[in-house]
């Protein structure tokens, strides 16, 4: 596979999971074929993901609208005590909390990257790290395509910099929340896949830095 084609896929396996993190429009997701074209992007990295991708697609297509919005509401959103809080802060600040130092480590490698996040929530929710991974994998693809190597490597030394430091980190313990908080077989089959997804991700990486 083409370094560019490697960028190209990999923005798009974190944008589509970003996008199942966001609150669920099923018909929405059935008519763009997220949890599909999910499953076809992973197979460039892992099939066990990929698998897990089909299972969101099943699931999705049997549970009810109105279900799946109850379920993402105890999981992620309240208004009562979250399942699985999807904030990075949660899990990696000693006292388990909400826009902790964390969270504004996310926010300035953002900042690094010339963006300005006017979400309403957090900078370290997880639909909003996904996307930033997915945006400079994005820029990595353009810059190898034009050739400005130097453009490369400056998006190449901020997307290691966050994935070690900003979302690995807690993406084990969230999934595992997903999975203790919820029946839903849409959003653990979610969890299993980013779990999985992340792992082969990361070890590729890792044999990519130490290649070179």
């Amino acid at each position: 596979m083409s370094d560019i084609r490697h960028h190209t896929n990999a923005a798009g396996c974190f944008r589509l999971l970003a996008a199942c993190f966001c609150e669920p429009e099923k018909e929405l997701f059935i008519e763009q074929q997220v949890c599909d074209n999910l499953a076809t992007l992973l197979e460039n990295f892992s099939s066990e993901a990929a698998n897990h991708a089909r299972k969101m697609s099943s699931s999705l297509a049997a549970i009810e609208q109105t279900a799946l919005a109850v379920d993402y509401s105890a999981l992620f959103l309240g208004p009562f005590e979250l399942q699985a809080p999807p904030y990075g802060s949660v899990y990696l600040e000693k006292k388990r909390e909400v826009m902790g130092e964390t969270t504004m480590e996310a926010l300035q490698l953002y900042q690094r990257a010339g963006l300005q996040v006017e979400e309403k929530e957090p900078a370290d929710h997880i639909a909003i790290e996904l996307e930033f991974m997915a945006f400079v994998h994005g820029r990595e693809a353009s810059a190898l395509q034009s050739g400005n190597r130097e453009e490369e490597s400056r998006n190449k030394d901020l997307r290691e910099k966050f994935f070690t430091g900003c979302l690995k980190p807690w993406i084990a313990d969230f999934c595992a929340s997903v999975r203790k908080g919820s029946e839903n077989a849409f959003y653990i089959s979610l969890a299993d896949c980013l779990e999985r997804f992340t792992h082969v991700y990361n070890r590729k990486m890792i044999a990519v830095t130490e290649d070179t």
